[in-house]
């Protein structure tokens, strides 16, 4: 086993992304998320974590865990450390995407499921100084607009002995002995702690490395190419300046030799087009060039 991946992996919590990946792999510790945020009246009949939603005509993204819950509720989890990346646009978005993706050709309106976003934040996202906000749309005579979406903010920051307060200091905790939930202390405890575990996280952490240097290198070569062509497209510009101002010079000094042109740096292509009409002879303009 790799000691630096072993390093990063003593260091994880089930917030951080590339451990969540892994642990909510398990459909105990989905469901500890479901029953923790929505009761104990439900349980989930399928999810998915890590699933890529496509969006043909625009941005596709990258959930985190999609459950399919047994009171037909849709379910999207997303664990987020950063501020930016916990956006109420973000929310929206991913809520967008689940409709298109769960609907189907001439499906009634009134069919379409319950669906909640929900956001697992390690900071106060929305500066509320509370663990929890509901994200409804209201009618301006202050009744619900029901359009069967939902909005949940969890804020990690606040971690007191409610069922969520808990939760949340689990998912930020590093050891699974300071864990109170048995399920997620099983389950972080056996990739922290058990040979098997540890090789499994670090195959993870290897296959996760050389991913983002994969995806790294595309988009260096990507740069390289778009520069490499505004390089081009600015040589091929200035290869057609030169070009029209010798055919006007030709004309201008029939006698001459203006090959030098070609080697004329920027100052000095600028310098002839400002004066290639002026009334003088070639040796002047050509020392009026190069002053």
């Amino acid at each position: 086993m790799n000691q630096e991946y072993l390093n990063i992996l003593e260091k994880l919590r089930p917030i951080d992304n590339e451990f969540m990946q892994v642990l909510f792999r398990s459909e105990k510790c989905v469901e500890l998320l479901v029953k923790t945020i929505f009761g104990d009246d439900v349980s989930v009949v399928k999810f998915k974590t890590e699933d890529k939603r496509k969006n043909l005509g625009g941005r596709s993204i990258w959930m985190d865990i999609v459950a399919t819950l047994s009171d037909g509720k849709i379910v999207n989890i997303e664990m987020e450390r950063s501020i930016e990346n916990a956006t109420p646009l973000r929310a929206r978005y991913h809520a967008s995407i689940l409709d298109s993706s769960k609907s189907y050709p001439k499906q009634k309106w009134h069919k379409l499921s319950e669906m909640y976003v929900i956001f697992i934040c390690e900071k106060d996202v929305l500066r509320s100084k509370k663990i929890i906000q509901y994200i409804d749309r209201y009618k301006d005579d202050g009744t619900l607009f029901k359009d069967k979406l939902h909005i949940i903010y969890l804020n990690a920051s606040i971690q007191d002995e409610s069922p969520l307060g808990l939760l949340m200091h689990d998912l930020m905790c590093e050891d699974p002995d300071k864990m109170h939930y048995k399920v997620l202390r099983k389950r972080v405890s056996y990739f922290k702690n058990s040979e098997r575990g540890k090789k499994k996280m670090c195959k993870e952490l290897k296959k996760l490395v050389e991913e983002e240097n994969k995806k790294a290198e595309k988009r260096g070569e990507k740069r390289g190419r778009k520069e490499g062509e505004k390089r081009g497209e600015k040589r091929g510009k200035i290869k057609g300046k030169i070009e029209t101002l010798m055919k006007i010079l030709i004309k201008k000094f029939t006698n001459e030799n203006l090959e030098w042109i070609k080697d004329c740096n920027k100052e000095q292509l600028e310098k002839i087009e400002d004066n290639i009409y002026l009334d003088i002879d070639y040796k002047d303009f050509y020392q009026l060039v190069h002053s």
